[in-house]
């Protein structure tokens, strides 16, 4: 008689069967997802003025809330065409949007860049993280959506 036809079967097979019901659970759960839209149709930019910038270094964390004209100076700007993101004013890289949660992701392809977006208040608020050399920038602001005329 097969080993897998004994009394002691039983149990092997329902575990065996569990883990591939688990292993087929976590490869759905992490497969991409089509996101949800957060913008109009006709939004040809995202505009973003930071009101706080965090500068991260391996001796120390630096938290100040920004003057008008840096603000303006360290403006973000997203650029949509043909339904494509792009980091406006950095360097023009496309970036991919995800969901998680509340939060809508926007990610360049090179690692440490990405910008956080969430609905509050029927307001846009985000935060724009880019790793340095040895250290990170971290912007906090709101996000004005430009609607195409």
């Amino acid at each position: 008689m097969a080993r897998w036809m004994t009394r002691d079967a039983l149990p092997r097979i329902v575990t065996l069967y569990a883990a591939l019901l688990l292993a087929a659970g976590v490869a759905l759960a992490q497969a991409p997802r089509q996101p949800d839209a957060i913008f109009p149709v006709n939004a040809q930019a995202l505009e973003g003025l930071p009101q706080v910038r965090i500068d991260i270094t391996k001796e120390k964390a630096m938290r100040r809330e920004l003057a008008p004209a840096e603000a303006a100076q360290s403006r973000l700007t997203i650029k949509i065409r043909d339904g494509q993101l792009y980091w406006g004013d950095r360097t023009g890289v496309p970036l991919t949007m995800t969901k998680s949660g509340s939060f809508t992701y926007l990610s360049s392809k090179e690692p440490g860049r990405y910008i956080r977006i969430q609905e509050l208040n029927e307001t846009l608020r985000y935060i724009e993280h880019v790793d340095m050399p040895f250290g990170s920038v971290t912007y906090w602001g709101e996000l004005r959506v430009v609607l195409d005329k």
